[in-house]
């Protein structure tokens, strides 16, 4: 192989890299989430109207980047404010040269196991959200005088993809029942409770490939979203890739 031939392949694949670049959309179509690529996916939640959504940046703490990791996140919420239920939709993706540490355990979490979601497979775990650090409803806690706002009953699902440099996180909740004070152990006469409410946060999500031919897309700024709180807590945390060092 010449020198000229080898130029020329390299050339091609320049080309071949940029022009898929150059053509990944991703944002809004209609009340559905898509992606193009990496992966090419179409998420929505069903039987929910959409309440804001679009793109934002949040930071993870990190002890190598001074002013935090630049974290790209496509976001869509949907529901009926806190009375809920709720369903969140987010794809973040860390800078180039980072990827997402293996799908956290969520605090005090029950049923985690491994779900398929439209053919795709996602990590998922439920537990109960109680925290005024909450990006999604922490104006509700700021402006509540009299009572907190409500707790949330929530089941979690994420998975990484593009080498690991994006994670897709779906989250639905519910109000928490008053008789569920724990996870654990649940009252007498309530032994379904959990594993009825699953089947709610499996069936409220829509997963599928998108359209073959995307023309635009929506890509605006979601309101009422406490970005100062969209860390690891909702994301997960991330790690910069080590270039091998045989010493």
């Amino acid at each position: 192989m010449t020198l000229r031939s080898i130029q020329i392949g390299i050339l091609v694949l320049l080309f071949c890299f940029g022009g898929c670049t150059a053509g990944l959309k991703r944002g809004m179509l209609d009340s559905a989430y898509v992606s193009s690529a990496r992966p090419a996916i179409m998420l929505e939640a069903r039987d929910m109207p959409l309440v804001t959504a679009g793109r934002g940046m949040a930071d993870l703490m990190d002890t190598s980047v001074i002013s935090g990791l630049p974290i790209h996140v496509w976001l869509a919420v949907y529901g009926k404010g806190i009375e809920g239920p709720l369903a969140i939709v987010a794809q973040a993706q860390t800078p180039h040269g980072w990827y997402w540490d293996s799908i956290m355990r969520r605090p005090f979490s029950v049923n985690e196991c491994v779900e398929l979601l439209g053919g795709m497979a996602f990590q998922a775990c439920t537990f109960i959200l109680d925290s005024p650090y909450d990006p999604f409803i922490a104006q509700a806690w700021n402006e509540a005088v009299d009572e907190r706002p409500v707790r949330w009953l929530v089941r979690a699902f994420a998975a990484r993809c593009n080498f690991d440099e994006d994670k897709i996180i779906l989250e639905y909740r519910e109000p928490l029942p008053s008789y569920i004070a724990s996870l654990e152990s649940l009252p007498y006469g309530h032994a379904d409770a959990l594993r009825l409410f699953e089947q709610r946060a499996r069936k409220a999500f829509a997963v599928s490939l998108p359209p073959q031919t995307i023309v635009s897309v929506r890509d605006g700024f979601p309101v009422g979203i406490e970005w100062r709180y969209m860390g690891e807590r909702f994301l997960g945390t991330a790690s910069k890739y080590e270039l091998f060092d045989p010493r």
